[in-house]
């Protein structure tokens, strides 16, 4: 009998409405915290493990069964949500179960790092100044201000400065320390 194909599943993938709930519950279980739609929607049909209303259809009856509660606009497992990982994991596949978690684990270090790095983008009156951190919560690594004459260029620099952080940070004690 031949796989149905849906559009944006990769061969493997799940289609069926009651996968896609095992799985949800599963990745939050996992993982072990809180997340928000959008980073579950990213995390389950990038890569094509499932389609978009195939995980909405799933995330509405998880709400409506009481698996899934909204809090501060993330979702959270309940003590039902917590069994139903518990208990139903087997019934995905392994490799399923792998990829999930590893796709998990690496947005929860994309939204750490991000959340640790800032960029602000100030008015000056004569440009811009671009202030520039590294911080883990109240600690701040390093702090560093830049002059942009424009706002293009105060845009390259944050943007530079946010995907080039650690880089920037090593580079930087290096010189420092040397």
């Amino acid at each position: 009998m031949a796989e149905t194909i849906i559009a944006g599943v990769s061969p493997g993938g799940l289609k069926e409405t009651y996968e896609v709930k095992i799985l949800i519950c599963y990745l939050l279980h996992s993982l072990e915290a809180p997340l928000t739609l959008e980073n579950i929607t990213e995390v389950c049909t990038d890569g094509g493990i499932t389609d978009y209303f195939t995980l909405s259809t799933a995330m509405s009856e998880l709400r409506t069964g009481g698996q899934l509660t909204e809090e501060d606009g993330c979702y959270v497992l309940t003590a039902l949500g917590r069994e139903t990982a518990e208990n139903l994991k087997q019934a995905l596949p392994s490799s399923l179960r792998d990829n999930i978690i590893r796709q998990g684990i690496a947005l929860l270090a994309r939204l750490r790092r991000q959340n640790e790095v800032s960029a602000k983008i100030l008015p000056d009156g004569k440009g811009f100044r671009v202030a520039c951190s590294v911080h883990e919560g109240d600690l701040d690594f390093f702090t560093m201000t830049f002059f942009a004459p424009d706002r293009e260029q105060a845009e390259i620099i944050a943007r530079n400065f946010s995907r080039r952080s650690t880089e920037i940070y090593r580079s930087l004690i290096h010189t420092l320390t040397e």
